[in-house]
């Protein structure tokens, strides 16, 4: 019984957003011990929070609001210089015609609706009524859908919808970010619970699982070509290689400025108690 208590004491989670995004990351990934969970980011966010994943790539925007209990994996994220593709405002008129019009939220997303909100109200200078949704898109029942003026997406959604056009107009919002302020927009982190790492050999498998995690990153980066043949999305291969082509999955110095310039409009506007610090693991 004993054994059994440590076995399970003792087990790795790591949570992975179920988006076309992680295929670079995951495809040549090599993994026994560890457990991988593919979830949406909102889900990985609550469960890093309660403790039930050692780690995982979690929203930006969690580790801001939660950097005391986690430490970032150095050079990891998912993150873009420019259009994106898959955080997507769709919606009718212009940015500048959205004040006091409503616009539908997806339930998967905190980071990408706070980029939103620092884009419409801070550059723009409008307010909509953010609608937050429990379904997505095309689970959303179509009394509901007449009532929106715009529809906030992102991942795979994000994808799909740009070829069906709910709305009139679409706006990508890293290309927006990156016109505005002149830097890359960071969506993703790679964190570690401060607690789980207290044990020298959880830390040294977690060593061992982030040194393969950067060989098949740089695998994945260069064979995408090879790897998007494994694509579960509907879209032509050539629209999945020109979408994997616009992320990065660095943390560089640039990055890491710009997700602190992000940080700052936050707590500007109310949306964030503090700037957080950048706290690593020690590889």
């Amino acid at each position: 019984m004993q054994k059994t208590k440590d076995k399970e004491h003792h087990k790795i989670s790591i949570g992975f957003p179920k988006y076309l995004n992680t295929l670079p990351l995951l495809y040549y990934l090599k993994t026994t011990s560890i457990d991988l969970k593919l979830q949406t980011p909102k889900k990985i966010n609550r469960d890093l929070k309660l403790g039930t994943l050692t780690g995982g790539l979690a929203s930006s925007l969690f580790y801001a609001r939660n950097y005391r209990s986690f430490l970032i994996v150095p050079d990891l994220s998912i993150s873009a210089v420019g259009k994106v593709k898959s955080v997507i405002l769709f919606h009718n008129g212009f940015l500048q015609t959205l004040h006091n019009k409503r616009i539908g939220i997806t339930p998967e997303t905190e980071t990408s609706f706070a980029l939103l909100r620092i884009i419409l109200e801070e550059f723009y200078k409008v307010s909509p009524e953010y609608v937050a949704l429990d379904q997505n898109w095309s689970d959303l029942p179509d009394e509901e859908k007449i009532n929106l003026q715009g529809y906030l997406a992102i991942g795979d959604e994000a994808l799909i919808l740009q070829r069906e056009k709910p709305f009139k107009n679409t706006t990508d919002l890293a290309e927006l970010w990156l016109e505005k302020t002149r830097l890359p927009f960071v969506f993703a982190l790679f964190v570690l619970r401060k607690d789980f790492l207290k044990s020298r050999e959880i830390c040294d498998r977690l060593r061992d699982f982030i040194l393969e995690l950067y060989k098949a990153r740089a695998k994945g980066v260069s064979t995408l070509k090879k790897i998007i043949k494994d694509s579960h999305l509907a879209i032509q291969s050539k629209g999945v290689l020109s979408y994997l082509q616009h992320l990065e999955y660095d943390f560089s110095g640039l990055k890491q400025k710009a997700f602190l310039e992000f940080c700052g409009l936050l707590q500007r506007r109310g949306l964030l108690p503090r700037i957080p610090n950048l706290l690593f693991f020690d590889l």
